[in-house]
């Protein structure tokens, strides 16, 4: 080989590794910017993708509220009004004289307020005969508004042969929406009447 061409082949192999070393060493530092870059975009897709399932989430969670929100108002449509509760005394005498019972008495009892509701019990005293009665529960249960048989207790009447052989005492309670007013603000409250000034004496 020509001492001159291998000459010019070794300076060209020294130029090449000078520049490939000068391109490593300049390209160092946007090695450095470009991992940087990649761990940004991969924390920026983590992100992404976390913000996609909280958003699932949320769709989620307002259809459930959604749905709970209409359960409630259907709930509230068919829970008594204080107008409905005054109506219950007689609507159950049609109730009992439907299933062949005799109504003796009924009382009004202590109410009891809840959150959401005030339960208001009304004690009855009837006649029965034990076929009849379940009939009675039946009907009552058949209610088109929300109220609730409890403290049944029967006594046994000694003629067992008689229409009405045993007492019956229970209670029939009502239970009407009422949630309980917000707090009232202390700093909306109206002022109380200015204190009047004392006259100057002459």
């Amino acid at each position: 080989m020509n001492p001159q061409l291998q000459k010019q082949i070794g300076v060209g192999a020294l130029a090449g590794i000078i520049l490939a070393g000068l391109i490593y060493f300049l390209l160092g530092g946007k090695r450095t910017d470009l991992e940087a870059i990649h761990a940004d975009v991969k924390n920026l897709q983590d992100q992404v993708d976390k913000g996609k399932l909280l958003k699932a989430s949320y769709e989620k969670l307002r259809e459930e509220v959604a749905k709970q929100d209409k359960r409630i108002e259907e709930l509230i449509k068919i829970m008594p009004s204080e107008a409905d509760y005054g109506e219950i005394p007689y609507r159950i005498k049609k109730v009992a004289d439907d299933a062949g019972i005799d109504q003796v008495s009924f009382s009004l009892k202590p109410e009891r307020k809840d959150t959401y509701y005030t339960e208001k019990p009304v004690e009855f005293e009837f006649r029965v005969g034990f076929h009849s009665f379940g009939q009675f529960a039946s009907l009552v249960s058949g209610y088109d508004k929300i109220i609730n048989i409890s403290n049944i207790e029967f006594t046994r009447k000694p003629d067992i042969h008689s229409a009405y052989p045993a007492m019956v005492k229970c209670t029939i309670s009502a239970f009407i929406y009422n949630p309980e007013p917000p707090p009232v603000d202390s700093a909306k409250k109206p002022a109380g009447p200015a204190p009047k000034a004392n006259a100057k004496e002459d």
